[in-house]
């Protein structure tokens, strides 16, 4: 019979056919046979660590240079916005376009178109080009309007609040009819009352009464000081206050009822004498023609009330 023999690893072993030879293990320490494959195999392992040690150097290279070329794309894409938003403000600015939304509150009398004008959006809004501090000086500078307050809300709102002027009473002039309010302001002139139910100042007129003056004649004054302390369903049934003669000023309601006022000096504490209340007054306060003072007696209030 042949011999046998088989591979295992490098090595070849021959098996005899005799069954008392001597076997070779394939695999021996310090097998002077199996040097060349362990070098072998630690050159293969470093090159494999090398090779793993420059792809992983290639990889962080390729990563670095990719976060550079993101972080100048984003810087470019940065710039390109900040210029894209400059130049549309810019066309906002100074092109005649309407742009945003100028939102009023508090108007009663003024039309939102007059609100417009007085804030200085004539033809067009654009709240752009429009300073918040400006419109609310405008708008305090209309006689119109007693105050104002104007916000900037997000993103293209222009937001005003307002308080108007209201007609108090109408004084006789030599033109015509002023408009006044509650401070002697004048409102509005007119050739005609229109039709409005203000209370009338009558045996007076005054002349070289212009928009936003202020009546000064002491007799007119104290009329306004009467109508200022009336309570709102009293006021209403005030027609008219003559004040022809500034020591017996009458007021008249709209049923015709006069109502003595005096003088309408400004009112002190009556000293309760009759001889004070006889002669229609006191140490200074206006005396009704049944011996009360300023305000209107409880006995006026109820012929004047409905």
């Amino acid at each position: 019979m042949g011999k046998k023999s088989y591979h295992t690893g490098q090595r070849r072993v021959v098996l005899p056919n005799d069954p008392h030879d001597v076997f070779v293990p394939p695999h021996l320490e310090n097998d002077p046979l199996n040097e060349p494959d362990r070098e072998a195999l630690a050159a293969k392992k470093e090159a494999q660590r090398r090779r793993k040690a420059r792809q992983a150097a290639r990889l962080k290279k390729k990563k670095a240079r990719q976060k550079q070329i993101w972080a100048r794309r984003r810087r470019i894409g940065c710039i390109f916005t900040v210029l894209g938003v400059f130049v549309i403000w810019l066309f906002l600015r100074l092109a005649p376009v309407s742009f945003g939304t100028i939102i009023v509150d508090g108007n009663e009398n003024m039309s939102f178109e007059d609100v417009y004008r007085a804030c200085g959006a004539y033809s067009y809004v654009n709240v752009v080009q429009l300073s918040t501090d400006d419109v609310e000086e405008r708008l305090k500078k209309d006689l119109r309007i007693a105050d104002a307050t104007v916000t900037r809300e997000f993103p293209a709102t222009i937001h005003v609040t307002l308080t108007e002027r209201k007609p108090a009473a109408v004084i006789t002039t030599l033109y015509g009819f002023a408009y006044v309010d509650k401070t002697g302001r004048v409102i509005e002139l007119g050739p005609q009352i229109k039709g409005v139910s203000l209370p009338i100042m009558t045996g007076k007129k005054v002349d070289n009464l212009l928009l936003g003056d202020t009546v000064t004649d002491p007799t007119l004054h104290s009329a306004m000081v009467y109508l200022q302390s009336l309570p709102p369903d009293i006021l209403k049934n005030i027609a008219e206050i003559n004040v022809g003669n500034p020591e017996s000023i009458v007021a008249y309601t709209t049923d015709s009822i006069p109502i003595h006022l005096g003088s309408g000096d400004e009112p002190a504490e009556p000293d309760g004498n009759a001889a004070g209340r006889s002669s229609g007054k006191s140490s200074g306060r206006p005396i009704h023609r049944h011996g009360c003072a300023l305000a209107p007696c409880q006995d006026e209030i109820r012929r004047i009330g409905p």
